[in-house]
């Protein structure tokens, strides 16, 4: 097989395909050789080419087709390829598969710059940095905005940007030595909607792609602010629960937040030029993802550790997926545990229940939660299945966090939003004050089977679902793992799980799970958990085959289950039987891989598909260096039988 030859612009479909089977592993050593300077190729027509008659021209837009329109005020055309769902698999142009508008990216896209000034100017300050508190709540609060499917409410990230541009100027003139912004930075934030969406366009992926002019190394840059996005969101969650000293310390805290403004200064470097040196360049960047990782590792730590030490160990509980029937009803999706106990606290005695959904489901397990009598059970799959699932909740609605789908007129009266969450014309819940929720849920219809059997349409499902077998509770029974895996009862564990999504090829992980043999177990997490967790899938001794570890965040839990193992079974963690099948949608799912490949993890697939911010020579070296390849859509045999063969 020839070594690979430049790829013709990615905005066609068929670099798509290229990369898919780069990524399946079918690349030969000379398509994985060590990327030089002649192989890191300029930015395609995709970038370039189509830069200055962006800059030249606006467009005028549709109306948004959710429950409420979102501003058709003129902006430059966007370019966004931050999650898995990108269209045709190479970036979103007119309007995002998630809903977003060019307006609404722009945006976005300009707080990214701020927040990575932000991070610049705070690191050059150090420990000294004026207003470190207001920087520090502002960098990770508008981050995690911007993450896919979040917040799509334009006036919100206006105050935010508003915000950012004065603590810039404070910090700028407290410390007259700073490095100069980034370009697309404006000199200063415009006054009006139509001129801060124009201001937008040189803070966009078109226009500093093109300055970088490199499309290897900017892709690279890309992961790494995607992981930065991840990282923050997962402090975010740890920050807001407040659990004290007794979780993690200041200095736990200050280390977070000095990594990750050092990081975020090296992005906002790396994304302003073209790079003297490609080769070295694409290695630092490379360094810095995994350094990201390194820094997200600890962030999940710190997560796990506020979760426990506020509401208790995770325990295996089995949660009902039935209605308690006869009252009133709230839903809570997202993942911010905190809010949902504050809304427990506000629901007490109101004689209203409260359900999960998505990745709220392992709230059940903790004990402290567990403790609310009128937190009863949960409701629906994972977030892509809302449009449908929320129609025919007959209560008010809570999104706590990602991922949220623009509400239909079905519902739209009912839905609030909290924390970073916000859409357009939606009920938002601030300073805590959940009344507005609670009392709409009073006025509601109450929620019985009919409207849950109408969500199920049809499909048969599990009327109990099991959660909550975190590090704790399964090494708990270590010395039972051990024990068979010595005995070869126990000769493979699967992790199969991760970001859910829309595809109907994401059926792949069921399919595997389906196949996988019995004498392996599986560990899942995240709302990839609702791929495998409708059926059952019987036991192994005295542990059932499939072990739901929690939220995505609770990575950090496998990967200790997986050292301690390794330790009990004097091996290194290579040496486990263990198969990774991830799937992936969204930025934390990047900080989660970044964390895997810290790890030097090996042999992970990834799906449904490839990263469309990762060209095929980039995609060659990771294959090279860990063997990450994506998934085999429509052969998952294939995949399991190499799996078994240590592949």
């Amino acid at each position: 097989t020839p070594p690979l030859k430049p790829a013709r612009p990615r905005v066609q479909q068929d670099i798509s395909r290229t990369q898919r089977r780069l990524f399946a592993g079918h690349a030969t050593a000379a398509m994985l050789s060590k990327i030089t300077s002649a192989a890191c190729r300029g930015l395609s027509g995709r970038l370039s080419a189509r830069a200055p008659a962006m800059a030249a021209a606006a467009l005028r837009l549709p109306m948004h087709t959710g429950a409420a329109p979102l501003t058709t005020q003129s902006t430059p055309q966007m370019l966004c390829y931050q999650c898995e769902q990108t269209s045709a698999g190479t970036g979103c142009t007119s309007v995002g598969v998630c809903s977003k508008t060019p307006q609404l990216a722009g945006l976005q896209d300009l707080q990214m710059l701020y927040n990575l000034r932000l991070a610049q100017l705070a690191h050059a300050a150090g420990p000294g940095c004026p207003r470190q508190a207001e920087v520090r709540d502002l960098f990770l609060s508008s981050t995690f905005a911007t993450l896919t499917n979040v917040n799509f409410d334009d006036s919100r990230f206006e105050a935010s940007l508003k915000k950012a541009a004065e603590l810039v100027s404070a910090l700028e003139a407290a410390n007259p030595s700073a490095p100069k912004p980034p370009p697309g930075l404006p000199a200063s934030l415009p006054g009006d909607r139509s001129s801060l969406f124009r201001a937008a366009a040189p803070a966009g992926l078109i226009a500093r792609g093109a300055r970088v002019g490199n499309e290897d190394l900017f892709g690279v840059v890309e992961m790494a602010t995607y992981g930065m996005k991840g990282a923050a969101a997962y402090f975010s969650h740890a920050e807001h629960l407040a659990a004290g000293d007794a979780a993690y310390t200041d200095a736990d805290r200050d280390e977070v937040y000095d990594e990750m403004f050092r990081i975020g200064s090296y992005l906002a470097e790396a994304g302003s030029s073209p790079p003297a040196d490609a080769g070295e360049a694409l290695n630092r960047a490379l360094t810095e993802c995994l350094a990201l990782g390194g820094l997200n590792l600890k962030v999940m730590k710190m997560l796990d550790a506020a979760h426990v030490t506020k509401f208790g160990s995770p325990r295996p509980t089995d949660v009902t997926t039935e209605p308690r029937g006869g009252r009133p009803a709230i839903l809570v999706s997202g993942h911010d545990l905190g809010i949902l106990q504050s809304l427990l606290e506000q629901t007490k005695g109101r004689g209203v229940d409260v359900y999960t959904h998505g990745e709220m489901l392992p709230a059940h397990s903790y004990p402290k939660l567990g403790e609310y009598d009128h937190l009863v059970g949960h409701f629906g799959t994972h977030w892509g299945n809302q449009l449908f699932e929320f129609r025919h909740f007959p209560g008010a609605i809570l999104m706590t966090s990602n991922c949220l789908r623009p509400p239909t007129r079905k519902y739209n009266d009912r839905i609030w939003t909290c924390g970073p969450v916000g859409f357009n014309n939606i009920g938002h819940i601030a300073n805590d004050d959940y009344s507005p929720l609670i009392n709409k849920a009073l006025s509601l219809p109450v929620f019985d089977s009919s409207s849950n059997n109408a969500a199920l349409r049809g499909e048969p499902r599990l009327t109990t679902l099991k959660t909550g077998f975190g590090r704790d509770a399964v090494l708990s029974v270590a010395d039972k793992v051990v024990g068979a895996i010595k005995a070869g009862q126990l000769k493979h564990v699967f992790v199969i799980g991760g970001c859910d999504g829309t595809e109907t090829s994401r059926s792949y992980f069921t399919d595997l799970a389906r196949a996988t043999p019995a004498d392996s177990i599986m560990l899942t997490l995240g709302c990839g958990k609702f791929r495998l967790n409708g059926e059952d899938h019987g036991m192994l001794g005295d542990l059932p085959r499939l072990l739901d570890m929690g939220q995505c965040n609770d990575a950090y839990s496998a990967v200790v289950v997986a050292t301690k193992l390794a330790e009990a079974l004097d091996c290194s963690v290579h040496d486990l039987p263990l198969h990774f099948a991830i799937s992936w949608f969204e930025q934390k799912a990047v900080a989660v891989l970044l964390t895997l490949l810290h790890l030097e993890l090996k042999n992970i697939r990834i799906g449904p598909a490839v990263p469309a911010f990762l060209t095929p020579s980039v995609v060659g070296v990771l294959n090279q260096k860990f063997g990450l390849m994506g998934v085999d859509q429509e052969q998952e045999d294939d995949d399991l039988a190499k799996m078994l063969q240590g592949h």
